[in-house]
């Protein structure tokens, strides 16, 4: 890698400043869904901020934001819940996936996950996006389960 990258850690308070980024992800989850686009098309960054808010009021949230130079290119946000870590979300602009950010931002996101009491440590991946599966499996995960759901 040749780019110096930046990371940037903090908890609700940098939150606001991915939003450009959250929504970046939530257009590529819409165009990969097979059977789900009406729910991206209708989810929106301030719904998902009052989930995480959730999440930081009955646990802990860390969120990492990558820069190069002062452009944002990626961030990671994790949560901790009920002994529960979680990748909640994690994205890296396209220009700047083969530059190992992705790296950078899981293993801040985990070394923080880990340090914290928990007895699990999951990531959710939607359908339509199972390409990030090789990326997971760096780390450790595999598929222990596949929910179903109605489609609407």
């Amino acid at each position: 890698m040749d780019k110096e990258i930046d990371l940037v850690c903090g908890d609700l308070g940098i939150l606001d400043d991915i939003k450009d980024l959250w929504e970046e992800l939530n257009l590529l989850h819409l165009e990969k869904s097979r059977d789900f686009k009406h729910y991206y098309k209708d989810f929106t960054f301030d719904s998902r901020k009052a989930a995480l808010v959730d999440y930081a009021n009955r646990g802990e949230l860390f969120i990492v934001i990558a820069y190069h130079k002062s452009t944002k290119i990626g961030y990671c946000i994790a949560s901790v819940v009920d002994r529960i870590g979680e990748i909640d979300s994690i994205y890296i602009r396209p220009d700047y996936r083969k530059d190992h950010v992705g790296k950078m931002l899981m293993d801040t996101s985990l070394q923080w996950i880990n340090s914290c009491d928990v007895n699990k440590v999951i990531v959710k991946v939607s359908v339509g996006n199972e390409e990030v599966f090789g990326f997971y499996s760096k780390y450790g995960f595999v598929p222990r389960l596949t929910e179903l759901q109605l489609k609407p």
